[in-house]
């Protein structure tokens, strides 16, 4: 189709994210017997997955886990589609000659050892090669991708995720490694992860491009160090025509950051505040902590876009001025109640009720009392979601009032602030889409961010 082997090779590097997510049959370079190498779990995952083929790759074994071992690409009998690298940084090189020859189009490079440790001449070599090849390459020093969906782990990690709409691209493999363990733990909902590594040639925008177009992606999440020289504006031209919103947490931003930054990813940070202007013109919604990246990223899972008005009810008299505060610090609209309501909410709460937002039902509220207020708001229409606040006083009846807020028509965001007495009914709301947060500037920020 292309004449000139240099567009074709661009063409291809273009489109790098869809081939590692298409590919069926892997071949791991480095698979090993023994079950503490790199190697050993990675082809311990693939192997897992019925629904694809993996082969292992090691010139000193005959057999790994039950399967065939091949000594190099060259013996393996089938058309590759992706290669993971398991080796040392020294025998990188003649695994990518053999990728190039055997026309492999996807290369996962898990090795360390190049210019993130001053190994520059050896990465450009390897570089090279890709090019020439057209080879899209995740790393070196990367630690994989999992697609949740297709139940495929080219990882080291051991389990997936539960599916979901959250892409999570991360330059660090070890947060990685902490993100799907979260994952697993609190069952977020992802539809993939790639840990990019060094991005030898494939980064942050090959990524966005093809979770743009994925079906099982609806939100966007980078925890970005470093964009690499000349790739800025491709980045933010991506960023603008992905329709999904996308997230970024960006570390580096202190001196000692700039200079981590640059052990980890082999290039250094830009000055403080180019980023800011990067992500404010590619329409990026920027993030100050982990925690805060994947609330808001739920969020969006789960409930998308919203509006700015929000209606507080609550149990607790400080825990409601507390959360007002914090909406209105990041541009929510605690929304007045109109005195029709008001009149009709005199009929049925207790004369110390607050009579205007937060609508503070009083301490000994029941779930009943929850949901003659809940029910007659959720018929309006003069505000946009809600959020309910509950703590475990003696006469709470958390589990009743959290199965309550399932009825709600309107998006509800929860706090039930408290220890083993909620945790129950907090885990009841996680596992039916309602975002529970621990405190009001975690909700708040949250919000913040997805409301417009």
């Amino acid at each position: 189709m292309f004449n000139n082997l240099y567009i074709s090779s661009l063409f291809t590097l273009a489109m790098s994210g869809e081939g590692f997510f298409t590919s069926k049959i892997f071949a791991v370079v480095g698979a090993s017997r023994e079950e503490q190498k790199v190697g050993h779990a990675v082809f311990k995952n693939l192997l897992a997955n019925k629904h694809i083929l993996a082969l292992p790759v090691n010139p000193n074994a005959v057999e790994i886990l039950g399967k065939k071992c091949y000594k190099d690409l060259y013996e393996v009998p089938y058309n590759i589609d992706c290669v993971v690298i398991a080796v040392k940084a020294e025998f990188v090189l003649e695994v990518m000659r053999q990728a190039a020859r055997r026309k492999v189009k996807n290369v996962v490079i898990l090795s360390s050892g190049f210019s993130e440790a001053g190994n520059n001449k050896l990465e450009e070599e390897v570089k090279k090669i890709a090019s020439d090849a057209g080879i899209s390459v995740i790393g070196p020093n990367a630690f994989g991708f999992v697609d949740c969906y297709k139940e495929v782990n080219t990882t080291f990690f051991e389990g997936i995720p539960p599916k979901g709409g959250i892409a999570f691209v991360s330059q660090s493999g070890a947060l990685g490694v902490g993100v799907l363990d979260l994952a697993l733990k609190d069952s977020i909902g992802m539809s993939a992860f790639v840990s990019l590594g060094i991005s030898m040639n494939s980064d942050f925008s090959d990524f966005i491009e093809y979770f743009s177009k994925d079906r099982n992606t609806k939100v966007i999440a980078l925890y970005m160090e470093s964009l690499k020289e000349a790739r800025g504006k491709r980045f933010i031209e991506t960023c603008l025509a992905c329709k999904k919103p996308i997230l970024v947490l960006k570390s580096g931003k202190t001196g000692s950051g700039e200079r981590a930054t640059k052990s980890h990813t082999s290039a250094l940070a830009s000055e403080r505040g180019v980023y800011e202007s990067v992500f404010k013109q590619a329409g990026l919604i920027e993030v100050s902590s982990m925690r805060e990246l994947f609330k808001t990223a739920q969020a969006l899972d789960k409930v998308g876009k919203i509006g700015k008005r929000a209606m507080i009810v609550t149990n607790a008299g400080g825990l409601g001025v507390l959360t007002s505060d914090a909406l209105e610090k990041n541009g929510i609209d605690v929304v007045s109640l109109p005195e029709k309501i008001v009149e009709k909410f005199n009929k049925i709460l207790p004369p110390g009720w607050s009579h205007n937002t937060p609508v503070d039902l009083i301490g000994d509220a029941l779930a009943d009392r929850y949901w003659d207020v809940l029910s007659r708001l959720d018929a309006e229409s003069w505000f946009d979601f809600f959020v309910v606040l509950l703590t475990p006083q003696n006469m709470t009846e958390c589990e009743k009032t959290a199965e309550l807020l399932t009825h709600l028509k309107r998006p509800v965001f929860a706090i039930f602030y408290g220890g083993g007495k909620v945790d129950s009914s907090k885990k009841f709301l996680e596992a039916r889409n309602i975002l529970v947060f621990d405190d009001a500037e975690d909700l708040g920020r949250v919000v913040g961010k997805i409301a417009g």
